[in-house]
């Protein structure tokens, strides 16, 4: 049967018009009138309220006193009001039962701008009566007959999505007291599919921001984002930004969020029916939920894992828009945009390499930035990632060339691997921060060209190793062409090439870092800040002794300064920088005295 599409409150099947009577006149005339039309409402199969943070049927058992629901029919509408007991009409007209038209159309709450063919998401949602107004239901139904009873029920469905952020944890960079100070969502302004409006949600919240605090908010099917601003020591943080795959009509989702100092990460997500009373979530603790390895992007790319020189990679699954998991076979995997955003998770305790030579490389197709978050070590085995051995783990090259990539997961692992991180980010030009290194004890290559030509970094990590093995901070830096702070190099022993090219062709360091060692070998310093154009000072504190070694220090500071208005070299002693300028072939004019301020290690000038 086909029926009128309408725009306002609600209609009838027929209308019983009170002339100038009052509402009690119009409700004792309903109730006296055994035509007349009863409503029972229910959502879903659950006869309910709207009550839209409930978790279990106790909740959800009844609607409130003042509840309104509209339904229409034949291009009228009417509002009935629950009074505790029934749903009452009101403006002198009230539904009795015309077997010409049975088909009706209802929507709940039927107050404000609702119709049957959209509802409108409210601003405020931070209380329980106000997230209310946001909770849109609606309904068709056509009975085949008058029911004898003459009471029309009304299963409504639910055509919002429940959404629910959960902090899980905040990262290790932000002290105890850290919290939320503000969490808003991003949403279009109705529920029609063609709406491009937005609004912007102040969620309903439990807790005070810390751990385990949670916001609430009802929100059009599709895309939303969260915008979230976090407090530590009185200092609030710039907004991070949190967006997610397409939100489905009737459903509910709670995002498990790890905070971080400059991107929020998506832990999990857990996706329960709306429609029924019964939404209870089973919440998994944080210790549960691995932080899987993760690329979100705005727009759609190709992600494709490429073995190199006859590399294989295994053990590595993946999942799009927190959908089921599948073991990856080596073909493209759609992410990003409408696909939502891209896990990996893994059990080869190998890495995703063999050697320097044999390993597996990332691939990103298309343009436009990629978030890249989680923790490396769920591609070693994600169900034990904290205890798991990473002596064998190698991700050499993983990331190498991917110039799309913004950020990068966390690599917490202190027990190293020969080749372990070499090139694993090389040329990636769009990464503006380098993630912690928390290793102390390092191995052969680990570090190598690491972070080689990543000319968005700006500041490198610090570097806490107290034992260092050959080449492990080779080329670690080379052309970084941004990078304008660097952290101090304390370590005493310095083994063959650790330090070589380290810095070389970091044209904008102005002060390079100190360097301490008591003993240096061959190469350690080789070329280290060559062609460092802006460089202005360092301290090079090895003894004299030290400085005679074979390629030690050779170079160094070669094409070095040429760019600086002044230079500070700063030396253990007068018998130290003796030995160094002794090789006149290696070291550079612009860094002797008279042409460059050179100091002892206690800040006495030095002089011939």
């Amino acid at each position: 049967m086909k029926y009128q599409k309408i725009l306002g409150l609600v209609a009838t099947a027929g209308l019983f018009l009170a002339g100038c009577a009052t509402d009690t006149d119009t409700q004792n005339a309903w109730f006296n009138d055994s035509n007349a039309v009863r409503i029972s409402a229910s959502v879903g199969n659950a006869t309910t309220r709207s009550n839209p943070t409930a978790t279990d049927d106790a909740g959800l058992k009844s609607f409130y006193v003042g509840d309104k629901i509209g339904i229409s029919n034949s291009g009228s509408s009417l509002t009935y009001t629950f009074d505790g007991n029934n749903w009452t009409p009101g403006n002198s007209k009230y539904l009795v039962w015309d077997t010409k038209n049975l088909t009706f159309q209802c929507w709940y709450p039927a107050d404000g701008k609702n119709s049957f063919e959209y509802g409108y998401i409210q601003e405020d949602q931070s209380d329980a009566d106000k997230i209310v107004k946001s909770d849109y239901m609606a309904a068709e139904t056509t009975p085949e007959t008058i029911p004898s009873d003459k009471v029309l029920t009304v299963q409504l469905k639910r055509k919002t999505a429940r959404l629910i952020f959960k902090i899980q944890r905040f990262n290790d960079q932000f002290t105890t007291s850290a919290k939320i100070n503000n969490l808003s969502i991003v949403s279009k302004a109705t529920t029609d599919v063609s709406e491009t409006a937005t609004v912007n949600i102040t969620p309903l919240h439990t807790g005070e921001g810390a751990i385990g605090s949670t916001y609430t908010a009802l929100v059009a099917p599709g895309s939303i984002e969260a915008n979230i601003e976090v407090s530590d020591g009185g200092t609030i943080s710039d907004p991070l930004v949190v967006k997610t795959g397409g939100l489905e009509a009737g459903k509910s989702y709670t995002y498990n969020l790890i905070v971080g100092k400059k991107a929020v990460t998506i832990a999990d997500v857990k996706v329960a029916d709306w429609q029924s009373a019964n939404i209870s979530e089973k919440q998994e603790t944080a210790e549960e939920i691995p932080p899987y390895v993760t690329f979100t992007a705005d727009v759609w790319h190709d992600f494709y894992l490429k073995g190199e020189n006859g590399y294989v990679h295994s053990g590595l699954e993946y999942s799009v828009n927190f959908g089921e998991w599948k073991e990856y076979s080596g073909r493209s995997v759609a992410f990003g945009g409408k696909y939502g955003n891209l896990r990996l998770r893994g059990t080869n305790e190998n890495g995703t390499a063999e050697s320097a030579t044999k390993y597996a490389r990332i691939s990103i197709s298309q343009k436009g930035n990629v978030k890249c978050t989680g923790d490396i070590r769920t591609l070693l085995n994600y169900k034990n990632y904290k205890n798991v051995n990473t002596s064998n783990a190698r991700f050499c090259y993983l990331f190498n060339k991917c110039d799309v990539l913004t950020s990068v997961p966390d690599l917490p692992a202190t027990n190293l691997a020969a080749y372990c991180y070499s090139n694993m980010f090389e040329e990636c030009t769009s990464i503006a921060e380098a993630p912690e290194l928390p290793a102390k004890i390092m191995a052969d290559h680990c570090y190598s060209s690491m972070f080689r030509k990543c000319t968005s970094i700006a500041e490198a990590p610090e570097l806490p190793a107290k034992k260092l093995a050959p080449f492990c901070y080779y080329d670690m830096f080379s052309d970084c062409t941004a990078l304008t702070k660097v952290p101090d190099l304390l370590v005493k022993e310095l083994p063959e090439h650790c330090y070589q090219y380290m810095f070389s062709s970091c044209e904008a360091l102005v002060n390079g870092p100190t360097v301490s060692a008591t003993k240096i070998n061959q190469y350690s310093c080789y070329q280290m800040f060559e062609s460092c154009e802006k460089l202005s000072s360092v301290k090079l504190l090895i003894p004299s002794d030290q400085m005679r070694t074979s390629y030690g220090v050779d170079f160094c500071l070669s094409e070095a300064g040429t760019a600086a208005t002044s230079r500070t070299l700063t030396v253990k002693d007068k018998a130290a920088y003796d030995a160094m300028i002794k090789k006149d072939y290696y070291y550079p004019v612009l860094w002797k005295i008279g042409q460059c301020t050179v100091l002892d290690e206690l800040g006495n000038p030095i002089t011939e």
